[in-house]
């Protein structure tokens, strides 16, 4: 069965497809290779060591420190899916597939990946939180009682760096303040006030970067899947109408 999904799926890129193409070339599929491959090659992206990655889980739950509490709870926010988790943690596959962060130290760290859209500007209950700011406290709060080694970045092609400015959202100090106003718009006795100072500080130990698809691939020249991954790339875009 899986060499009638291999079938399948190497038709895809052609005129003869049984699939939309972007089910295989997208974001999600294009992360994983270059995860998959930049394990194998045990490289260094910015502050992401992929020699000390154990392991990798994409589109796991993680918990956010505004979950709801009570069914009242009107300020409450639902689970965050992790586009790519990496590191110590382990996933409850026999539920929602929660996320839980293993040990007392190591490391964990989120891959948000994107192709052509913006990062989500906020919540329905918080429209100044975004994408980025939500992935930072929940990996915050998820660590809170380790000693852990956290991370966080971006990836998305150049222009769509450029285009959305994803640097700027993804600025330590613009997340931290809008975690700190999340936190605001809970009363000073609530429990989830309570976790305030707590989470922001466990945040700005977290190293925060955005990476484009062109330089990782770059990174991993010196690998033999470099010419398939850029093939892969150029397929992405091409289907994604990324000019």
């Amino acid at each position: 069965m899986i060499e009638a999904v291999t079938r399948i799926l190497d038709r895809c890129a052609t005129g003869h497809t049984n699939i939309c193409p972007t089910i295989l070339y997208n974001e999600g599929w294009m992360t994983r290779l270059l995860v998959e491959v930049s394990k194998d090659a045990r490289i260094r992206l910015g502050n992401i060591d992929f020699a000390v990655i154990e392991h990798w889980y994409s589109e796991g739950l993680m918990s956010s420190p505004f979950l709801a509490r009570s069914r009242k709870d009107d300020l409450a926010e639902g689970y965050t899916h992790a586009d790519m988790a990496l590191g110590d943690f382990r996933v409850d596959f026999a539920n929602r597939g929660d996320i839980t962060v293993e040990g007392a130290a190591g490391v964990f760290g989120v891959l948000e990946a994107k192709m052509g859209s913006p990062l989500s500007t906020g919540t329905k209950n918080a429209p100044d939180y975004n994408q980025a700011s939500r992935n930072l406290a929940c990996i915050a709060f998820n660590t809170l009682s380790t000693r852990h080694n956290i991370f966080f970045a971006v990836v998305a092609p150049q222009t769509k760096i450029d285009d959305h400015g994803i640097e700027a959202q993804v600025e330590h100090g613009t997340m931290l303040s809008q975690i700190a106003r999340r936190f605001d718009m809970y009363d000073a006795g609530s429990e989830a006030y309570a976790l305030k100072e707590r989470v922001l500080e466990r945040a700005c130990s977290c190293a925060c970067s955005v990476h484009s698809y062109e330089s990782w691939i770059e990174a991993l020249a010196h690998h033999k899947a470099y010419p398939d991954l850029v093939e892969f790339r150029k397929l992405c875009y091409r289907f994604n109408k990324i000019g």
